[in-house]
């Protein structure tokens, strides 16, 4: 019998968690701005925007582990093989961390001369900072993979708090150092990189310690092919897919990176930070569900894996479509509640909107690859990623270079509505056929439904004044948010059928 209880607290533990980073990023972007000025901030968005695209090279390994972790819970003895698989897998990721480190410090020249268009900062200075980001990018990846592992355990809890302690050290650290201490963008990341020491170090020593014993003993370093080749379809495929949904997702900064003044792009990366907020709210539902429908699909439990899988598709659209249709529609008041900048407001109002609700298709759209990864079958995510890239990629660098920003963000969201609709029902088709209709017009539509009509009301029965104090009007946009999200909650069947349980006993 599946612990249900374990599955609450880690999805409990997750969203603590993700609300807590989201929180600080919210709160602390707009003091990184006020210290560092808009082309230095803009530096900070190029850092993250690098480490998305250095995620091509982790091949598929870091998700694979975190699965077989996951599949190893469920077999007799699956942790004697799952350790050679470790291994090996430290091995791979060991090189191709040197590799990341040195081939950005090969190209940190031409990346600060050629790319990054910067009218104050120094060429010198732009080059160390690049070979810094090359550092904490391999650094942060390798500790990706021990975090994977900590997830396919569900050690999530423990996770969470180590997330929490570690993300309080890489904003409200540097928020000090940049207040007290220093605000030069080479001090900044030069202490990103000593944080990023502890986190590899944390990540690997919780993980090694929470990993079951086996029988046999494997030696320190060690590389076993006849493993690594029995996952390779699954991580060759999960590489893939992982390639094509970084094309997918972050063409559009790389080419406005190019096309944007470093301050402008400062500016774009606030509002990346906001829209990318409305998936990281999905993100403690999948981190806590994905473990658990592998395990029950090893266990051929069918009946619950459905149960679970559409009560937690039904919780992500609540919470993303209410959380993008607010952030949409009230986009222009709320840059300036949060950063105190009208120009800021101004410039991303337009933008900000349609990457929002792109953002939030985006967050319901992903649960197919969820059911997908269960089954430990790509083939149809493989396909349906290569021609999302194919037509999405030429639209977006279209849009993006002949009407910047807003273009770009229009694109985003028409496509990612189009493929949602028209995808999806081709993957439930494959692997639970007859569940699609049922799982749409009874689970998602009618939370999507209830939650337009009520957002779009809102929107034109309440202005929101940015002449008035911005602590009155981000508690108003608070009050209204929240409202939305409550009344869009009992829209769901789910979570109706839980509090009527709740309220029986």
């Amino acid at each position: 019998m599946i612990n249900s209880n374990s599955l609450r607290k880690n999805t409990l533990a997750n969203y603590i968690g993700q609300a807590y980073m989201m929180l600080i990023g919210i709160v602390v972007t707009p003091l990184y701005l006020q210290h560092l000025g808009a082309e230095a901030y803009g530096l900070v968005g190029f850092f993250a925007l690098m480490q998305a695209w250095m995620n091509l090279l982790d091949m598929g390994l870091g998700p694979t582990l975190g699965r077989q972790a996951a599949y190893a819970r469920g077999q007799v003895e699956g942790f004697e093989t799952f350790k050679r698989l470790l291994k090996s897998f430290e091995v791979i990721f060991f090189v191709l961390a040197v590799i990341i480190v040195f081939a950005i410090y090969i190209l940190s020249d031409w990346i600060a001369i050629s790319w990054i268009k910067s009218e104050s900062i120094a060429i010198e200075t732009l080059v160390y900072c690049v070979v810094l980001m090359g550092v904490m990018i391999g650094l942060r990846w390798f500790s990706g993979l021990y975090r994977s592992g900590i997830n396919g355990l569900e050690d999530q809890v423990w996770l969470n708090v180590a997330n929490i302690i570690l993300t309080s050290l890489k904003f409200l650290g540097a928020l000090c150092l940049l207040a007290f201490i220093s605000q030069d963008i080479r001090h900044f990341f030069e202490y990103q990189v000593l944080i990023g020491l502890i986190e590899l170090a944390a990540f690997s020593i919780r993980f090694y310690s929470i990993l079951p014993v086996t029988k046999t003993r494997t030696p320190l370093v060690a590389f076993y092919w006849s493993v690594v080749k029995d996952v390779a379809p699954f991580a060759v495929g999960i590489a893939y897919t992982a390639g094509t949904w970084v094309l997918i997702t972050q063409t559009d900064k790389l080419i406005l990176s190019g096309v944007l003044s470093l301050a402008e792009f400062g500016y774009f990366s606030m509002i990346s930070l906001v829209a990318g907020g409305i998936v990281m709210l999905s993100g403690p539902i999948s981190q806590a569900i994905m473990p658990r429908l592998t395990m029950l699909y090893s266990q051929d439990n069918k009946n619950e894996l459905l149960s679970l899988y559409s009560d937690a598709s039904q919780l992500v659209t609540v919470t993303s479509l209410s959380v993008s249709l607010m952030i949409g529609l009230y986009a222009e008041p709320l840059i300036y509640a949060w950063a105190g900048d009208r120009e800021a407001a101004e410039w991303g109002a337009g933008v900000l909107i349609w990457f929002a609700l792109g953002n939030g298709v985006l967050a319901i759209a992903a649960f197919q690859y969820y059911l997908q990864s269960a089954f430990g079958q790509l083939r149809l995510h493989v396909i349906g990623s290569t021609l999302s890239a194919i037509i999405q990629v030429p639209l977006i660098f279209y849009a993006a270079t002949n009407y910047g920003a807003q273009g770009a963000g229009i694109t985003w969201f028409a496509f990612r509505t189009i493929w949602f609709l028209c995808w999806t029902p081709v993957v439930h088709r494959q692997f639970i056929p007859g569940f699609h209709l049922r799982w749409m017009l009874k689970g998602i539509l009618p939370i999507a439904i209830v939650t337009m009509c009520v957002a779009l009301a809102m929107h034109f029965l309440i202005t929101l004044d940015l002449n008035q104090n911005r602590l009155d009007l981000f508690a108003k946009l608070i009050s209204l948010g929240l409202l939305l999200l409550s009344v869009s909650a009992l829209s769901s069947s789910a979570i109706r059928q839980r509090i009527f349980r709740l309220l029986k006993n």
